[in-house]
């Protein structure tokens, strides 16, 4: 699977699963009508939203997908936890909606950490139905299979996979960012033990390698840090476009 989703009647066809727009104000200047247009151009059949931990653009983002004939995929990257962790969440059905609106919301009204949003994995586990859960490097699963005891993170894999059965998929980059490719060997060999799906994507966050310049200017502002500064924290790459390829 690569870079993306490639399932059923669309298992030809490459569909963008890691997308934050300008929505997501503290990490991405992705615009709705340039990614829509972008998708259109590529002949992606459907199209995936995945806004830190908000729905802000969920119309906006339908009505553009269906007036240029893509199916669009409404979900939301999850702080878990704490702001350290996150889990991507996308709607299957009405069901899947309504329960991804709840579980947003309760990050708001009851989870809010100095001003931040967060969820806890019960709340999740709690409404699950109608949704698919990806784990990627930064989640639960994916920092303790980057850390120096990976097979710690087999038992929490169960705990998702318990809830969730075949509606869990951990992910994978290639965004030359640090311990990228560790994490992606890790991936592989708990995929095979535990039968788990993998898919892979780029965690979107500007739509040409030429806007990271101008992505990090945004991520500046949002964090506090002067865009010179060579110490401050470096978490992006300029592999983080729009291009679907892996």
């Amino acid at each position: 699977m690569l870079l993306g989703w490639h399932s059923g009647a669309l298992s030809m066809q490459f569909i963008h699963l890691g997308v934050h727009s300008e929505f997501s104000v503290i990490d991405s200047i992705v615009r709705i009508g340039d990614l829509v247009k972008a998708a259109a151009r590529d002949q992606m059949p459907a199209l995936a939203l995945t806004d830190l931990s908000n729905l802000y653009a969920a119309v906006k983002f339908y009505k553009a997908c269906t007036s240029k004939g893509i199916k669009p995929i409404l979900g939301s990257e999850i702080r878990v936890a704490d702001d350290g962790q996150r889990a991507t969440l996308l709607a299957m059905d009405q069901t899947g909606w309504r329960h991804l609106t709840e579980i947003v919301s309760l990050g708001f009204t009851d989870g809010l950490r100095l001003g931040i949003p967060c969820i806890e994995r019960d709340w999740i586990f709690g409404k699950s139905d109608g949704l698919i859960c990806i784990l990627g490097q930064h989640s639960d699963v994916g920092q303790a299979l980057s850390s120096a005891t990976p097979e710690k993170a087999l038992p929490i894999l169960q705990e998702w996979q318990q809830r969730f059965g075949d509606r869990v998929y951990l992910s994978i980059c290639r965004t030359q960012r640090d311990g990228e490719d560790d994490y992606i060997e890790q991936v592989l060999t708990i995929a095979a033990q535990t039968g788990v799906g993998v898919v892979a994507h780029n965690d979107v966050r500007f739509m040409h390698s030429e806007d990271f310049e101008a992505h990090e200017a945004r991520v500046c502002i949002s964090s506090g840090h002067v865009l010179g500064d060579e110490k401050r924290p470096k978490h992006y790459s300029a592999e983080q476009d729009g291009r679907a390829v892996f």
